[in-house]
């Protein structure tokens, strides 16, 4: 049977992030992603215009028909925005055992952002405890830890990803994509303590929209097909560098090829 996960998230105008970067990175890897509508975004790569949130009960709406009518093996949330929304998710979550992925959406690539502050610490006391793994970018790390300190160094990465795991109780998956250097490095720090790192080579002149999107539901899609959590974001790293290797320009924007 095709696996299913629901995906939690925004709408992208321009299909390189959000719901849509879930819905071809679910396809690709050979699951079926449902979708909750959390908010509407005017965007493209370097330039959010406008955000228009759902109303909180409808989200919740859309998320209980379809945990009571899918076999959901996981679950990723993406943009959340306000507490009403985080509060609401949260709560038609509160039966269900399966893994969740959080993706904190709090500020794009281009630095814009995402999340209302006051949301910040209702999902920090509602949604985290119950979370699997979380995936912050590095500004969403320093966002979470309360920091105004840079994050320049993979060791620095790996000691703020064990703060955010030992604070959350779950595993942090920490992306080194904004870190300088020509190359890549990842750490995943388990709820344990456990740590795992992976290093790939930066590729140059891309545009890296949607990419933290496309990784989130990449590993709610390979967990979805029953891979432990190690795996499934070993899996999901490498889907993305081949995403974004091969990633093509379309007019003057870059889009990333899901195709895997």
């Amino acid at each position: 049977m095709t696996p299913v996960y629901l995906s939690i998230a925004g709408s992208d105008c321009s299909a390189g992030a959000g719901l849509q970067a879930d819905l071809k990175a679910g396809f690709a890897l050979g699951c079926y992603p449902l979708t909750a509508v959390t908010c509407v975004v005017s965007e493209v790569p370097g330039k959010v215009e406008g955000i228009a949130a759902m109303q909180p009960q409808f989200v919740a709406d859309q998320v209980r028909i379809c945990l009571q009518n899918f076999p959901v093996a996981a679950i990723k949330t993406g943009m959340l925005y306000s507490p009403e929304i985080v509060q609401a998710v949260t709560a038609e979550l509160a039966d269900y055992t399966g893994p969740i992925v959080v993706d904190p959406v709090m500020i794009a690539t281009a630095g814009e952002a995402l999340m209302l502050q006051a949301a910040i610490s209702v999902y920090e006391q509602s949604l985290m405890p119950r979370t699997t793994l979380l995936t912050p970018n590095l500004d969403e790390l320093i966002k979470l830890l309360g920091t105004t300190e840079a994050i320049t160094t993979a060791n620095e990465l790996q000691q703020a990803a064990l703060q955010l795991a030992r604070r959350y109780h779950c595993a942090v998956l920490a992306k080194g994509g904004h870190l300088g250097g020509n190359t890549c490095t990842d750490i995943l720090v388990q709820k344990d303590g456990t740590c795992h790192s992976w290093s790939h080579p930066r590729t140059l002149g891309i545009s890296t929209h949607g990419t933290g999107c496309t990784l989130s539901s990449a590993i709610a899609a390979h967990l979805a097909h029953g891979h432990d959590l190690v795996h499934a974001v070993e899996l999901s790293l490498q889907y993305i560098t081949r995403a974004i290797a091969g990633s093509h320009k379309l007019g003057e924007l870059w889009a990333v090829n899901h195709h895997g």
